[in-house]
């Protein structure tokens, strides 16, 4: 069985039940409907047709702008259609379409009459300009970052003495409570060392009272002692020191000793004094009460 051409399929597509007004092959069909539908687009595309492109217009059913100016005709839609139903490869559609205004026929006239006919359907066309670069436009909806803007804007754009000495009020703060801290700091460890340093002193006094020697020490805490005595609060002060208990004076009515070599803590070896009790340390070699409190 011999099989039938390209365009006995094509026929045969487009025409599944033939009438007795259609044309009965695909030669037919071309001289009947596609080729009057194609003088009709190269007169409305080009105009009059003394010019050698627009008598072959070379017309290409495979290039997509071709096949839409000829979508209009409806012979030529329903040609489409039928190409893409059968799935026709470039080259079947090139070898078909043979007829007046395709392709085919422009390069046989240029085959034959040896020379270039020249395309000039695009000249008119400008080439398009370069579309501009995408842009953004970001919109903080968050109260959060609008507070931050506002607070931004209002020191960026102020650039006044009140914006200047609100910041500089708020640096001199963090100034301030970082310094505090570290006095803080400085003056534990100074009232640490203090509190060695008077108690070495008075266990060397001590030992040297043991031995006999009349040794002086600190005025200052002998004149604190005194006071002690006087206000009647010296027993409860030794019976604290001796039963091993913290020193609980009330700060009112005491007196607190400044001189050199000033102490702010007794020492934690022998006793604990309250804070508000700064001692210059030593124990005066004239008062027994001294030696008592010492040992």
């Amino acid at each position: 069985m011999r099989k039938p051409s390209v365009g006995q399929i094509v026929y045969n597509a487009t025409f599944p039940r033939p009438r007795t007004n259609d044309p009965g092959s695909f030669g037919a069909h071309i001289t009947r409907n596609l080729v009057p539908e194609v003088r009709v687009e190269t007169s409305l595309f080009y105009g009059s047709l003394d010019c050698i492109e627009a008598q072959y217009p070379g017309l290409d059913y495979s290039y997509g702008p071709h096949r839409m100016r000829l979508s209009r005709f409806p012979w030529h839609r329903k040609l489409f259609r039928t190409f893409d139903e059968l799935g026709l490869t470039e080259e079947e559609i090139s070898n078909l379409c043979r007829w007046e205004g395709t392709k085919s026929a422009r390069q046989r006239y240029e085959a034959e009459e040896g020379i270039i006919v020249r395309d000039t359907t695009a000249h008119s066309v400008r080439p398009t300009s370069p579309q501009p670069a995408p842009s953004i436009e970001v919109h903080f909806n968050d109260c959060d970052f609008c507070g931050i803007e506002e607070e931004d804007d209002q020191i960026i754009e102020t650039q006044s003495n009140d914006t200047v000495r609100a910041i500089d009020s708020r640096a001199s703060s963090y100034r301030s409570a970082e310094e505090h801290e570290i006095e803080e700091e400085l003056s534990d460890e100074e009232m640490e060392s203090c509190g060695v340093a008077l108690n070495n002193r008075i266990l060397a006094a001590m030992a040297a009272r043991d031995q006999g020697t009349d040794v002086p020490l600190d005025e200052d805490w002998e004149q604190w002692l005194k006071e002690a005595g006087e206000r009647g609060t010296f027993g409860e002060m030794v019976q604290a020191i001796r039963t091993n208990q913290p020193l609980t004076l009330v700060a009112d009515n005491v007196r607190i000793p400044h001189g050199r070599g000033a102490a702010r803590v007794v020492t934690r070896a022998l006793f604990t004094v309250p804070d508000s009790i700064i001692a210059n340390t030593a124990l005066p070699s004239t008062s027994n009460h001294a030696s008592s409190t010492a040992q």
